[in-house]
Order: structure tokens, then sequence, then C-alpha cells
């Protein structure tokens, strides 16, 4: 019974904190808006036992973060079981100081940024100026309650201590089987909801890491800063990237060739001194452009436009799964995305030869525009090391507006506009678009194509999606004009990815090929439209292939600026060479073949396409573009695993 009753203290004591650290939790998911169970604990229990005995679905157990919270807290206190009481009592009150402090410094940052803190934010301490609120204007006296409890017992604890010898402890035997089995049964708590999670098609939240904020809703706050922190030291200790000499010899002998063959254009300075205002539109496909549906245009703004500018026909996004900010950094650094992860999550401290700061070298004011949370992609770190001077996101617009995910686009170009009327000429102003995202569903009353018949609903929806945006765009424009912005300014709109929905015959697929062969289906595919207006510039359609990555090195032939000197790996789609576009997933296009890589990869199971006779040639054909296309990658990532535009900024 000693035993039993010294034992007893010990498990006291472990059930007291964990449910203590439980409560913290609560209080950070309550200030977070973020839904911490759909239950309480005996609810939950019931569920598990439903789980274990009846066989029940454990779906219903992850609908919040309950069990996970639970699972990681004990394990993280099931060790002290092993320890005397006497230490069991220090360890328990370092280890809830610990993480109150912990919970107090994420609550105090989502305040601001409405993310976590991760390892890449204590990493850009530096770049947090632009918190601007002391974090005494973020505290409230109500935090303090995250400590309320250990204001209670370290006091209590010392005297327990001083006046009271606790000699006696549970037979150590005992301590390490119920420990252990209190470890287990944490381990479990935490795994099993995410393997669930993963085994249900979620293992794209941790190979993307879109947000900290979505790992949270899955991890735990707890949960998010141990995988956080494995995630840091995979990637930059243990699994590091490392680029040797030979390698980063190739790399810049590979930008010192490709420098010395530059055609000059001569479109080459028309544009100089002129504004930049550069939009990336969500989802943006160019089989849209020119489109009628029962004699309804799609984009009649965009058609409009395509009389006034340059319009390229032939572009395509370049994404991997950064998927949106892949584009945003391709078009602004002419460098690939990784083939895992995003550049903005994993590399955000790089240092990059980036439009925006080339421009802002040039005299250029810069700012980027989106209105979504600062932290999503990393885009609050990774804004400010591309060169941009302020980042607008959500706070900064008034979102009475709302379509989907965020404000209205309309709402948005409008509210960017007049804040760019802020900026001191030159400026480069880079908008990010959101509202044709992902489902496509809007209300009703912006649903204005009659689209009955037409495919199936998710091409609809997507439609009718597009169809709002441009009339937004349409809207833009008009206000450009009549703020004097037109005139002054380079416009470019251009896509970031596919809808989604173009998989081998689906009604997307279908709708938007116009060669109905298994060609047809690739070149539409990735087709992304790209659009600049240029002051001046007489308006022309350009048959020519390109991507994301092409964007950056045509416009800098536009603004006069000499592109020799900075590494990209994109081409001017202005000059006489031939075009190219290759993507992440081993595929290449030209102007004249089409090799379309294999799933492993191995170009004797790739497929080459003639684009004039539509036929399958030999795989020989191919082979350079093949070879091209591995030497590019490689190129571009070792550029961006070694930092290498740094040192060599740096030589």
């Amino acid at each position: 019974m000693k035993q039993f009753k010294f034992i007893s203290i010990n498990i006291i004591l472990f059930v007291l904190f964990v449910i203590l650290i439980v409560w913290k939790l609560t209080l950070f998911s309550d200030s977070s808006k973020t839904v911490f169970s759909q239950y309480g604990i005996l609810e939950m229990f019931k569920r598990l036992f439903a789980f274990f005995v009846h066989g029940e679905s454990f779906s219903p157990l992850r609908e919040g973060i309950m069990l996970v919270s639970f699972g990681a807290i004990i394990l993280l206190f099931f060790w002290t079981i092993f320890l005397k009481i006497r230490k069991q009592i220090i360890a328990l009150l370092i280890l809830d100081f610990v993480l109150s402090l912990i919970i107090l410094a994420d609550t105090l940052y989502y305040r601001y940024f409405e993310d976590l803190i991760s390892s890449a934010v204590l990493l850009q301490i530096k770049q947090m100026s632009s918190l601007g609120s002391s974090v005494g204007d973020l505290f409230k006296w109500s935090d303090l309650i995250l400590f309320a409890d250990l204001l209670v017992f370290v006091p209590l604890s010392i005297f327990i201590l001083k006046n009271f010898t606790l000699v006696q402890n549970a037979n150590p035997f005992l301590r390490s089987g119920i420990g252990l089995l209190t470890g287990i049964a944490g381990a479990w708590l935490f795994f099993y909801p995410l393997h669930d999670f993963v085994q249900k098609g979620g293992a794209y939240l941790f190979d993307k890491t879109l947000s900290s904020m979505r790992v949270y809703e899955v991890t735990g706050l707890l949960g998010f800063h141990g995988y956080d922190t494995y995630k840091y030291l995979d990637e930059y200790v243990f699994n590091k990237k490392k680029v040797n000499a030979e390698e980063r010899k190739d790399a810049k002998q590979w930008f010192e060739e490709k420098n010395n063959t530059q055609d000059k254009t001569t479109y080459k300075g028309k544009a100089a001194g002129k504004n930049l205002i550069m939009v990336q539109l969500e989802a943006y496909q160019s089989f849209v452009i020119d489109k009628k549906i029962k004699g309804q245009e799609i984009t009649p703004n965009l058609n409009k436009l395509k009389q006034e500018s340059l319009y390229f026909n032939d572009i395509h996004h370049q994404t991997a799964s950064g998927r949106t900010s892949d584009a945003e950094f391709s078009a602004n650094t002419s460098l690939y995305p990784l083939p895992t992860g995003s550049v903005y999550v994993r590399y955000p401290r790089n240092e990059y030869d980036s439009l925006p700061a080339i421009l802002k070298e040039n005299g250029y004011d810069t700012a980027a525009f989106h209105a979504y949370k600062p932290g999503f992609w990393n885009r609050y770190i990774a804004y400010p090391n591309l060169g941009f001077n302020e980042f607008h996101s959500l706070e900064d617009f008034d979102d009475r507006e709302k379509i989907g995910w965020s404000i209205s686009d309309e709402s948005f170009f409008i509210q960017s506009m007049y804040k760019m009327k802020e900026m001191k000429e030159p400026f480069y102003s880079f908008l990010v678009a959101l509202t044709s995202h992902y489902p496509y569903t809007i209300p009703a009353k912006y649903q204005e194509l009659d689209l009955e018949g037409v495919g199936d609903v998710n091409l609809r929806n997507y439609l009718q999606s597009i169809h709002y945006v441009d009339k937004a765009i349409g809207t833009f424009v008009e206000k450009l004009k009549q703020e004097g912005l037109w005139d002054s300014s380079v416009i470019v709109f251009y896509g970031d990815h596919d809808s989604g929905y173009m998989q081998e015959n689906t009604p997307s697929v279908n709708f938007a090929q116009q060669e109905d062969d298994a060609l047809g289906e690739l070149e539409v595919k990735s087709g992304i439209p790209l659009f600049i207006h240029a002051p001046g510039i007489e308006a022309k359609e350009i048959d020519k292939t390109g991507g994301q990555i092409d964007i950056m090195p045509t416009l800098l032939d536009l603004f006069g600026i000499d592109e020799q000197k900075y590494h990209h790996m994109g081409h001017n789609l202005l000059n006489d060479q031939e075009g190219f576009v290759s993507f992440r997933y081993g595929s290449v296009k030209t102007d004249k073949l089409y090799y379309q890589s294999a799933v492993d990869l191995n170009p004797k199971n790739g497929t080459c396409y003639d684009l004039t006779s539509r036929e399958k040639v030999p795989m020989k054909t191919c082979y350079p573009l093949y070879e091209k296309n591995i030497k590019e990658l490689d190129v571009s990532d070792s550029v961006i695993y070694g930092n290498l535009i740094q040192r060599w900024n740096q030589e």
C-alpha cells in the first residue's frame, strides 16, 4: 500500500500538470479562433472506447487538436514519473514555465502576423523590424493567466521542499513500468491521429507546408514546434543539400556561357523609366482567352487588352509543389522552383538577383500586394529578401467585400491602385490576386455566364470565377486610366498555375483543347496567358514557347537594364531565339518539339512529339531537350541550395 501511495503522488502530480498545459493550449486556441475540440474530454475518451471496442470510425476524433495535444503533452511529461518526487516537482515546474513561455510567445506573434513562430522566423529576426508595434503593445494583462499556476505552485513547492523531507518514494521498477506505459499511451495519442490524416491523403500538408497555421491545425501547437524543429534539422543539418566546388564551377560557367549569347532586340529600353505593375492571376489558364460559350466571351476585358498589348500565346506555368509561391518566385527571380516544398519556406533567407532588387538598384520604389495572411507561404519573410520595400497583406485592406478566400479581386485591385498612388515614382508593384482560387465557388450574383449544359460543375464553377476576375481586371484598367497610371506604366498580367482540373479526359481538358489528340491535352494543361502592355509599343501576338522564368528577362530588356550581369535561367521572349520551356517534372516544349517525360524520368520511357506533324517521333530527336532540362534544373537547384548568388556577389 505504501508503494501505491507514493506512486499515486507521482501520477497525481503528472496528471495535474498535463491538465494545466492542456488548459493553456485551449487559451491559445481561443485567441487564434481555431478548433481545439468538437467535444469535451469525457466524450473524447468515450469515442476512443468506441473506436477500440466497437471498431467505429476514428476520423471524428481528429475534429480538432485535442487528441494530438494530449499526446504531445504526455510525451513531454511522462519521463518525470521515473523521477523521485522531489526531482519530479522541480522538473514539472521547469517544463510548465518553458511551455507557458512558448505559448505566450506564439500568442503575441499570432496577434500581429496570424502565424506561429517557426525556425525560419527565428533565423530572420532582423527582418522583423516590420513588426512596428512593440511587444508591450501586443501584450495584454490577461496573458499573465498563463503563469498564474506557477505563481501558486512555485512558492508552494519551495515551502514543501524546504520543510518536508520526502524520502519515501515508490519502487523504481514500479515507477519505470507505469512511466513506460504512460509514454506508450502518449505516443499513440499523438502519432495515430497524424497517421490517420496522412493515410487519408493529408501527406501533402507536410510536403508543402503552406503555412505554419495549416500544420498547427493538424498537429497542435506543441506538435507544430516539434515538426518544425525536425524539418529544420533535417533540411539544414542532417540532410542539408550541399553544393560542392565542382557544382559551383559548373553553375558559374553555365551562366557565363548563357550571358555571352544573349541577342539584342528592337524593344530594348522602350519602357525605360516607366512604372511596372505586374499582376499574378490565380489559376488563370490561356484556353479561356478569346473563347466564347453560346456567344458569350469568357474574358471580354482581357480579349480587349490583347488587342492593345504584347500577347504571348504559348506560355506555360512551371510550378511544382509550391504552386502559387513557385509562380511568384520564378517570375521574380527567373529561377526554377524546387522539386519539393516552396523556396519561400525552405530558403527564404537566400539572396537572389530578383526583379524588385534590380529595379530598386535603378531607383524604383517596390511593393508587394496580396490580400491574405502574411504568414501564408512565408511571404512576410520572403518578400523583404526579394527586395520589396513594403508588403501590403490582408490587414492593410478594407475587407468588407469578400469572395472566396479573401476580399474580391475588384476591391483588391482598386485598393491596391490607391496605395500605388502614394508610392514614389518610378515604382514596381507586384499584385497577387486570389478570387479565382479553388474550389472556384463564387456567390450567385456574380455568376453572369449562361453555362447550362457546359461540362461538369467543376468546369462551370471555374469559368464563372474566371469571368468574374476578368470583369475585375476591366475595372482595374479603367481606374488606372482615370488616375493617370495607365500611360506611365508597363502593365503585366499572367497566370500562376493550372486549374487543378486538367487531368486526362476530364471535361475541363476536353473543353480546353483545340486538337483532339494526346498532344492537344499536353499543350493546354499547363498553358497560362501573358500580357505585357507598354505605352508606345505596338500590339502584337507573339507565337513563341516560354515559361514564367522568361518574364523577368523580357521585362529587363523593355526597361533597358542589362540582364547579362545577373544570374537568370530564363530567356528574353522578344528575341529571335527558338522558344523553350522546361518543366520541373521533366518534360520540355520548344516551338517545334514536345518531350513528355515518363513517370520514372527515364528518357528511354519518354515520348517525343513533332509539333508540326503532331506525330510521335523517335526519342533520340528529343534527347537533347532531356539533357538540357536536366542541366538547367541542376544549375538552378545548385543556386538555391548553395545560396550561390550571395557567394558570387561577395567575390
